[in-house]
């Protein structure tokens, strides 16, 4: 039996790989993608951009999968399961793992980057990994609890509750990170964007949306990555204001540091999801309050992946594209 893996070979270039499924080791489970969204950080990937891959990448992080069978010494009622792929290898020795914080572990590896992917017709991963999908949650919403976990990390770095809270850029990250900081209770949420077919669809959300302007805020999550879009949410607080960094920058940046000391800034970063933020937005899934179906602006089956891509890098727009194993 032969299957196919897509790769990035370099930069521009995909291709369909041949390959022989491999079969599971301990611990480990083959799996059947059903769904997965491309983002942001894949066409990084596609475009060169990406800072820390080398080529051929194998991609697919945001995963909806079947379990097709289980290596030696695994449980196997995992058979048959419908997961969600939690896609970061960790050595679960370093002082980050150690302390819980292996979302910046010293020998991180994710599976789509550093380590091969989902966007084939089986792949491997490790059981410690997965997460069970509800039976009321969709593939396609089991494919996008990774950019939620996402989002649930970033607004557990900061405090939101009571606050009035911006959310620079209306991708899927600031839509569900501005869903995640209404449903803790902030006071209010404004979602930033230039494009007005983002804001109707931030609005389509319930969220208030505006281009960029002069207000100020408590909290400001920068979503989008960009050096425009970082001093927007240094300019936008606050005295005394937090500003979360969840955008991933392909570009080293200059920012308004003076501003930072003067007016007492907290400015930190935000990667990924540690142990606590996949069950919890499962959770949030499970319970309506956050909605990710509307992100979805176009669908293909997997075997049109590199259609799929073209589609994405249309990002005026496509919010997310989805993959149908």
């Amino acid at each position: 039996m032969v299957g196919r893996r897509l790769a990035v070979e370099a930069p521009h270039r995909l291709a369909w790989l041949e390959e022989t499924p491999p079969s599971p080791g301990p611990g480990q489970a083959l799996l059947k993608p059903l769904a997965v969204g491309l983002c942001g950080s894949d066409l990084h990937v596609y475009e060169g951009l990406h800072p820390f891959v080398s080529y051929p990448v194998y991609p697919g992080h945001e995963v909806a999968a079947r379990v097709l069978e289980v290596g030696p010494e695994t449980n196997p009622a995992w058979v048959g399961a419908r997961v969600t792929l939690e896609p970061s290898l960790t050595c679960g020795r370093c002082p980050q793992c150690q302390s819980g914080r292996y979302n910046i572990c010293q020998a991180l590896r994710v599976m789509g980057f550093q380590a091969p992917g989902g966007m084939a017709e089986a792949f491997l991963a490790p059981v410690d990994r997965l997460h069970r999908l509800p039976e009321g949650l969709t593939d396609e919403q089991g494919a996008l609890v990774e950019p939620l976990a996402v989002a649930v990390h970033a607004v557990g770095l900061s405090r939101v509750e009571g606050r009035r809270v911006a959310v620079l850029g209306a991708g899927t990250i600031g839509l569900l990170v501005a869903q995640v900081a209404r449903a803790y209770g902030a006071a209010s949420v404004v979602v930033v964007d230039p494009l007005e077919a983002r804001r109707r669809l931030a609005e389509g959300l319930g969220l208030p949306a505006q281009p960029p302007g002069q207000e100020r805020y408590e909290v400001v999550f920068e979503c989008v990555g960009s050096e425009k879009a970082l001093e927007a949410a240094i300019q936008g607080c606050e005295k005394g204001a937090e500003v979360v960094v969840a955008g991933v920058f392909s570009q080293p940046t200059r920012i308004s540091a003076a501003l930072i000391q003067d007016w007492e800034l907290s400015l930190r970063g935000s990667l990924m999801y540690t142990a606590r933020d996949y069950p919890e937005a499962l959770r949030l899934l499970a319970q309506g309050q956050v909605r990710v179906e509307p992100l979805i602006t176009h669908r293909f089956p997997l075997r049109e992946a590199p259609a799929a891509f073209a589609t994405a890098l249309r990002r005026e727009q496509a919010v997310k594209v989805m993959l149908l194993g």
